[in-house]
């Protein structure tokens, strides 16, 4: 143990020196290199997440995530040209292709049908009119001849016009009046006479009433539907057609009239 102790206590006194100057000196060297360490620029190193690079931060995280997840899995990762299909799924694709477009044409085929046959039954049924019989056409045809010829009736007689019949009738008080019954029954007086009827006539659709008035005779004529009033014959210059005495009787012609008066004269009246 002495010995040892000797041995080291002989050791030169500068050596550790020696020793802790080499590494200082390569350590500053590692300091000193300029390879060791390099300056960054802009945009590198580690930023600071903000408002406003939040979701690009996000996004980036996300793909990462993405990127390590399928790193492991790969299996989940779908291939770029999508599922594979196989011939059998094309044609069964084609077959239902095909069967969906002959649904859609026999639908619109019937629903087409179906509108035209419509308007073809509507264009094609015959429009209905009322049809008269054999009795009532020969009735129709007599009342139409009726009405274009002419007739004459005595005082207390009726004549017939469009299916109406008219009638001369005393009232109450003793005054004529001119009435219209409608084929249903209905009675209208049309006007009253200011004198006394000696005969009722109808030329077409106008009425011819002779009478006696204020010592004289007239004639009284009437259109019917035409005049909401009765008016007298007149003479082309307005004056109104008649004479004195009392009219006995009348005698309708083609254009005239033929009045007869109490001394037996016969006057003319033009109805033209």
């Amino acid at each position: 143990m002495a010995n040892e102790k000797n041995r080291q206590a002989a050791r030169p006194s500068h050596a550790a020196p020696r020793t802790r100057g080499r590494f200082r000196a390569q350590a500053g060297a590692a300091v000193g290199d300029g390879e060791g360490i390099s300056t960054i620029r802009s945009g590198q190193g580690a930023r600071v997440t903000t408002r406003k690079n939040a979701a690009e931060v996000a996004d980036k995280a996300r793909k990462n995530a993405e990127k390590r997840y399928f790193e492991r899995h790969p299996e989940a990762k779908a291939p770029a040209t999508g599922p594979e299909r196989s011939g059998k799924n094309v044609v069964l694709l084609v077959v239902a292709a095909i069967l969906i477009l002959a649904i859609v044409f026999v639908i619109g085929s019937c629903v087409t049908g179906l509108v035209s046959g419509f308007g073809r039954e509507e264009s094609e049924q015959p429009t209905q009119t009322l049809q008269l019989t054999e009795q009532e056409q020969q009735l129709q045809e007599q009342q139409m001849a009726n009405d274009a010829g002419k007739e004459q009736v005595e005082v207390g007689g009726s004549l017939s016009f469009g299916g109406d019949s008219f009638a001369l009738t005393q009232q109450e008080d003793g005054a004529w009046a001119l009435v219209r019954t409608s084929s249903t029954g209905t009675s209208t007086t049309l006007f009253l006479l200011e004198g006394t009827p000696v005969a009722l006539a109808r030329i077409s659709d106008t009425i011819l009433i002779p009478e006696n008035r204020n010592g004289g005779w007239d004639v009284v004529c009437y259109v019917i539907d035409g005049h909401s009033s009765a008016s007298y014959v007149s003479s082309p210059d307005g004056t109104v057609v008649g004479g004195e005495g009392d009219a006995a009787s009348a005698e309708l012609g083609d254009n005239a009239i033929v009045v007869t008066d109490s001394s037996g004269a016969a006057h003319e009246v033009s109805l033209v």
